[in-house]
């Protein structure tokens, strides 16, 4: 997420989340969990409907990994093709929903910055993200991939603490 130039955005206060985030990416020592090779989205119309079909590819350590889907929407096609890659390695995503989703675009044309802000919910705690961009798709995407590698983080984050702190249960 870049928070750069002025808007009606630069008001808008940056969730917890992106901002610890930002703060990890930010970081010489962090190495993300898992890095976006490439990412296909198809908006075909077929026998009278609208499909929409996502394909995406990862990097988890040294093996790459693709997820396809179909959705009602590009992000939303994205988000399940997201899911299906990153299961295999992260398991504990599987109760991992986007539970609300918003976005808007400031400005007078087609160009307008587009804010996106997705709310994620494991059912036991949730977190917010924010991204902008002047393609509302790639805002959607960015705030959609941070909320996954929050979750990540937040999982190795506990794994670490457990292994490293004798009071912790291992249970």
């Amino acid at each position: 997420m870049t928070i750069g130039h002025e808007s009606i955005f630069h008001e808008a206060e940056i969730p917890q989340a992106s901002r610890e985030l930002q703060e990890l990416r930010n970081s010489t020592a962090y190495a993300a969990p898992f890095e976006v090779i490439r990412r296909r989205v198809i908006d075909d119309h077929y026998e009278g409907r609208m499909t929409i079909d996502a394909t995406v590819v990862l990097r988890v350590g040294a093996v790459e990994e693709t997820g396809a889907a179909r959705g009602v929407g590009v992000v939303h096609a994205l988000d399940m093709a997201l899911r299906i890659a990153l299961l295999k390695y992260f398991p504990y995503l599987e109760s991992v929903r986007v539970t609300e989703t918003y976005t808007h675009a400031a400005g007078e044309s087609t160009e307008a910055e587009v804010l996106s802000v997705k709310k994620f919910s494991d059912g036991e705690q949730s977190w917010t993200t924010l991204a902008k961009s002047s393609n509302s798709v790639e805002a959607g995407w960015k705030s959609l991939v941070d909320g996954y590698e929050w979750r990540i983080n937040l999982e190795n984050l506990k794994h670490k603490r457990g292994t490293t702190n004798p009071r912790i249960s291992r249970r």
